[in-house]
């Protein structure tokens, strides 16, 4: 990574720290913002050298200047409302920060806690540093931009038993009219023992035509605990629009007998990453991944996915999915991590892709490490295009060659959509690919 001190900072690092001195120099968590922000500003922004981000390049996001988001108000239909439709317990963020107008909350159940970050941050400071300070500490350099301008977010702490019968959604909205601006949202879960909850992360931009010209920076982090047989369920669903630039980081701690199952779901954004860190610290513990992405025009899509089996007798299960047409490009990559002493380790991984167009691009890498050698362990990856034997067969049936495709490319992604247990969010990503790929013109 590029490094930088202070009296040396190239202007881009500047203006982040002016942004952060003007911003949080009477905040009641300067110090820990501020050895955030210095770790941020030592490692500077990563490079395609660094093996990590080889296929990503992010000179576009570091040249541009952004303002801090700043809330507004939002008129929305409750009718017309863009994101999924499936509980009473959502919390809206508007330009990073919180709407109450937009949110809704039922009676949280015994033990269970669910409140905004930037709220407790206002009126709790004290309380709320000493909870984040016994949060992981970040490791990525976008962690720790997060941890330096972070305003807002969730925080949600389950003690032992406590369970939601509704999922708990959290909405992040970008509005209309912005300068260009940067949001740096986080949540944080608890999950004590035996608890349970569904998470429904979605990200949404109101349209480029409403945008203008201006471009938008998400930077967000979630940090999940999980204890001995706790039970967490999540989707994130990214729809950004296609002048936003997306980061995401989700580290997961599980305990033992602990589950954790994600549906990742990226669909927007001009650029957009997602670092997945899953560390199965406890026997018995298991992880369930599912993903599915599909860059289209200029969109560049990244998911790094890292599963740590540290105790024995842990396993997980990996199957992502890519769809590339236009000039998109996919970038995955898997590691299975077999720690010394994780015996009786189970792993299965895999990584299936289809190609639309000529100038489509997806790159590929699952991989492999193993330190112990009582496990079972497996991971392949294909890429390709449609089926020609299964189209022309659809086309002897009378079949458009439209049709034909659109069938192909929908069934090709059902076994990533027919995996989601809620119903709600199965149709509401049902619905999106039908719109994306329903009209679909034939590639020359």
């Amino acid at each position: 990574m590029s490094a930088a001190t202070a009296g040396t900072l190239s202007p881009k690092l500047e203006r982040y720290r002016e942004l952060f001195e003007k911003r949080f120099a009477s905040d009641a968590l300067i110090e820990h913002r501020r050895d955030a922000f210095n770790q941020f500003i030592q490692a500077g922004f990563p490079t395609p050298r660094d093996e990590a981000w080889k296929y990503t390049n992010l000179r576009r996001l570091e040249s541009r200047d952004f303002a801090v988001a700043e809330s507004a108000p939002v008129g929305i239909d409750p009718g017309q409302h863009p994101w999924i439709s499936c509980t009473a317990n959502r919390l809206v963020f508007i330009n990073g920060h919180w709407s109450p107008a937009l949110s809704s909350m039922m009676p949280q159940p015994p033990g269970a806690t669910v409140l905004s970050l930037g709220e407790w941050l206002k009126h709790e400071p004290e309380r709320a540093q000493a909870y984040l300070s016994n949060s992981p500490s970040a490791q990525t350099v976008f962690e720790r931009l997060n941890a330096a301008f972070a305003e807002d977010g969730v925080v949600i702490d389950l003690a032992a038993d406590a369970m939601f019968d509704e999922p708990v959604h959290v909405v992040h909205l970008w509005t209309a009219g912005l300068q260009s601006s940067m949001s740096h949202p986080r949540i944080i879960v608890r999950a004590g023992r035996n608890s349970r909850l569904t998470l429904i992360e979605q990200y949404l931009g109101l349209g480029d035509s409403a945008l203008g010209c201006s471009e938008v920076f998400t930077n967000s982090v979630v940090g999940v605990e999980l204890q001995n047989g706790a039970q967490m369920e999540h989707y994130r669903l990214q729809q950004e629009g296609s002048r936003t630039f997306h980061i995401g980081q989700i580290s997961v701690r599980a305990q033992e007998h602990a589950r954790y199952a994600i549906h990742d779901l990226a669909f927007g954004g001009l650029l957009s990453r997602l670092n997945l860190t899953i560390q199965l610290q406890g026997s018995g513990s298991h992880a369930e991944l599912k993903g599915l992405f599909t860059p289209d025009n200029s969109q560049h899509i990244d998911t790094q996915t890292r599963i740590e089996h540290i105790a024995p007798h842990t396993t997980s299960e990996e199957d992502y999915r890519g769809i590339a047409e236009g000039r998109g490009r996919g970038v995955f990559n898997g590691k299975v991590f077999v720690h010394q002493g994780a015996q009786k380790t189970d792993a299965r991984q895999s990584s299936r892709n289809l190609l639309l167009s000529p100038t489509a691009e997806i790159d590929t890498k699952p991989e492999l490490e193993i330190y112990a050698n009582d496990v079972k362990c497996s991971h392949g990856a294909t890429t390709g295009q449609l089926d020609t034997t299964a189209l022309f067969y659809l086309r002897s049936r009378g079949i458009s060659e439209n049709d034909a495709r659109t069938m192909l490319i929908q069934a090709f992604a059902q076994s990533i959509v027919s995996s989601i247990r809620s119903p709600e969010v199965r149709g509401y990503v049902e619905t999106l690919l039908k719109g994306r790929f329903s009209l679909r013109q034939v590639n020359p």
